[in-house]
């Protein structure tokens, strides 16, 4: 006899080449991108992108003000928290990255953060650390752990 009713985690509904917009007070604060979103009622409501993703953050004039890329990510919708994972990408206005493997977005305190080891970029320097907090829109942070600074001069700098 065979059983057609199966254990398995089986999303509720499943969308291709989606985009969610989050508002707030009618403006428009988040946009995700991806090419599949699974949505999963039991055993607790989440949202899969198993594909990866783009998050885009805006601010209170609409302006885009940080970029996030994952290869995968998971919304826990009680947690109200996002976790993005493998090869996380976050870029703010100044053209400053954040590399890292997992970094979680917190909405209910609009916080950024990882434990995990952290590279970011700028201009000028590269910062590595083992843990990372900032705001969505990624213009102040905080590291923790700082493991090495490391200036980069340009041609421009130099002296002839």
């Amino acid at each position: 006899m065979k059983t057609f009713v199966s254990n398995e985690k089986v999303p509720s509904e499943t969308l291709k080449q989606a985009e969610l917009t989050y508002t707030e007070k009618g403006k428009v604060k988040v946009k995700i991108i991806a090419q599949k979103i699974e949505r999963f009622t039991k055993p607790s409501p989440t949202i899969n992108f198993s594909q990866g993703l783009v998050v885009y953050f805006y601010n209170d004039s609409a302006m885009l003000t940080s970029t996030l890329t994952a290869q995968q990510a998971i919304i826990d919708d009680e947690k109200q928290q996002m976790i993005a994972e493998i090869n996380v990408e976050l870029i703010n206005q100044k053209q400053e990255k954040l590399n890292t493997e997992k970094l979680i977005w917190d909405e209910k305190s609009n916080l950024i953060y990882t434990e995990k080891s952290v590279k970011i970029t700028s201009k000028n320097e590269i910062i590595f650390g083992d843990g990372f907090e900032s705001t969505p829109d990624f213009s102040t942070y905080k590291i923790t752990n700082v493991r090495g600074n490391i200036n980069i001069r340009d041609d421009k700098d130099t002296v002839n």
